[in-house]
């Protein structure tokens, strides 16, 4: 008897502990869902971490974690606890396609279509879970599958214009034309406002050579919708292809001022256009003629005076384009390409002041491009404001990448340094010129040149202004600079010789050749001639 009381007593309390279990893991797996709410990740992760505790088997603690873990980024224990609940509870949907969502992403793409097949099989009728297995087949290229379901799921759903568009994506895929042309057909049956669906299918037609049908649809979207943004895109590369180019650029005209287009696409299709006929022979009214649509149509926008300067100054139409470069820069003060055609103008313009003011300007937007620091060393060197010009030389050499715009740089410099007596680096800045080219027939005229004024180094100097002779031998400064070079060695017959074809091929009068010319003649004994040469000298 006493021990059917002590068996008795043991089952009451193991059937106490089990309630008090399931009550702690209620208790948890509520706060969990209430820190989950919160959004309070790690909260939610330790109670339903200890709703488990307690009852270790419970599949929804599972379903709450997995989705906690994959927050905190613990992938792999997310993964696990959603397998251990499916598994726990085969039958529920939810855990089911969580798991393959998981599979989706850790990209198991087998599994992910099983358990999708799986859930179509036990849901026939739900929509949701077709278009899963249908998206599973597409990012595993299982096309026919694919097909096969979005056919089962018109069924369901009838037709809709995702299902078509999602078995046109496949059949052009498979390179199935004609199915693809039979689809975008049902497409503009079931829609035939709709001219997304005209232009789609006229793009196919366009891209099996059937031009003819193209355009049919073409003008059809024309007349269903005339403002369609994008009609006039395609017009434009229809007949671009068709080699019509002027049809092909009253379209772009068109696109410019169709207001459904939007700004980016309209500044796009312009440079697409220029830039692959910029050769064309009417570019320029062209350029005139996009640059009006865009001033008339965004007068507000720095695009059309953009236009406008680059076909003024294609046109060599400096003061024009000056203006239309200064109101691009009042719409947008830091547009390189205004600040680049501005300074241009002012050089062309010759007008000093401003092309000082605009290029230093410039600088504080574009500090490390050459073409503004040329600018500003340019424009201080003709006010004589030598150091200020070496210095923008100096710092724009540094930005330059292109060989030749280099050895202006330096050849400049080589001027501006002798200019205010630094000879030595004067000469260094002429040899790097020279290393890149020794052609370089104004450098080597100039060295040659500064060289025999201080009577130093005449050998090279002499090398130096005999190549020029050669390089342009009717040049009446490079002959003179020779001519010079020979006096200072002494080789005063040459001298003579050269010199005299320089005088011949002035064009003027000019002192110092005639100057050169007298102390030539002197050093020959030509004295009666030598002073008729300084007396012209000292008469100019």
């Amino acid at each position: 008897m006493k021990r059917v009381i002590v068996i008795l007593l043991l089952l009451v309390s193991i059937a106490g502990f089990a309630q008090e279990d399931i009550r702690k893991n209620a208790t948890y797996f509520s706060k969990g869902l209430e820190c989950k709410y919160k959004e309070d990740v790690s909260g939610a992760i330790k109670n339903f971490e200890d709703a488990l505790r307690f009852m270790p088997d419970d599949a929804a603690s599972m379903f709450e974690l997995s989705e906690q873990y994959v927050k905190a980024g613990k992938m792999e224990e997310g993964f696990e606890m959603i397998k251990q609940a499916a598994q726990l509870d085969p039958e529920n949907k939810w855990y089911q396609m969580r798991l393959a969502m998981f599979y989706r992403t850790l990209e198991q793409f087998d599994d992910y279509i099983k358990v999708f097949e799986g859930l179509t099989a036990k849901y026939p009728g739900d929509v949701d879970m077709l278009s899963n297995l249908i998206e599973a087949y597409l990012i595993t290229e299982n096309y026919d599958k694919a097909i096969e379901k979005l056919d089962i799921l018109e069924q369901q759903a009838g037709v809709s214009a995702l299902v078509s568009e999602q078995k046109v994506e496949i059949y052009q895929r498979q390179g199935n034309t004609k199915k693809v042309i039979s689809e975008l057909e049902k497409l503009i049956s079931e829609n035939p406002e709709n001219t997304r669906y005209y232009s789609m299918l006229a793009k196919v037609y366009m891209e099996n050579k059937k031009e003819k049908e193209a355009v049919k649809l073409y003008n059809r979207i024309k007349e269903i919708d005339s403002s369609d943004p994008y009609i006039n895109i395609s017009l434009l590369e229809y007949y671009e292809n068709k080699k019509e180019y002027d049809k092909a650029f009253d379209e772009l005209i068109e696109a410019i001022n169709n207001k459904n287009l939007d700004f980016n696409t309209k500044a796009n299709i312009y440079e697409y256009w220029f830039n692959k006929h910029q050769d064309a022979k009417d570019i320029d009214q062209q350029a005139l003629r996009a640059g009006n649509a865009f001033l008339v149509n965004y007068p507000d926008n720095k695009m059309g005076y953009l236009v406008m300067a680059s076909y003024h100054i294609n046109k060599q139409e400096y003061q024009p384009c000056s203006v239309m470069a200064q109101k691009a820069l009042d719409y947008d003060h830091t547009n390189y390409a205004a600040w680049q055609y501005l300074v241009i103008c002012d050089g062309a313009l010759r007008a000093n002041d401003s092309l000082k003011k605009h290029s230093v300007e410039a600088l504080q937007f574009y500090p490390t491009q050459p073409i503004f620091y040329w600018y500003a060393g340019v424009s201080h060197a003709l006010d004589k404001q030598e150091a200020e010009a070496i210095s923008y030389f100096e710092k724009g050499r540094k930005f330059v990448t292109d060989k030749n715009a280099l050895m202006d740089f330096d050849s400049y410099l080589g001027d501006l340094y002798h200019s205010v007596g630094e000879t030595e680096k004067a000469f260094q800045a002429y040899d790097r010129v020279l290393n890149q080219d020794p052609d370089n027939v104004l450098v080597l005229n100039n060295y040659a040149y500064y060289l025999s004024l201080r009577k130093e180094d005449l050998d090279k100097a002499k090398a130096m202004a005999l190549h020029a002779v050669e390089l342009e031998p009717n040049n009446a400064i490079y002959l003179d600079t020779y001519a010079w070079v020979l006096y200072q060695k002494g080789e005063y017959k040459a001298a003579e010789a050269q010199m005299e074809k320089a005088v011949k091929l002035l064009k003027s009068p000019d002192k110092t050749y005639y100057q050169h010319y007298a102390d030539i003649l002197d050093k020959v004994n030509k004295p009666e001639k030598a002073a008729e040469y300084r007396n012209k000298a000292n008469a100019l």
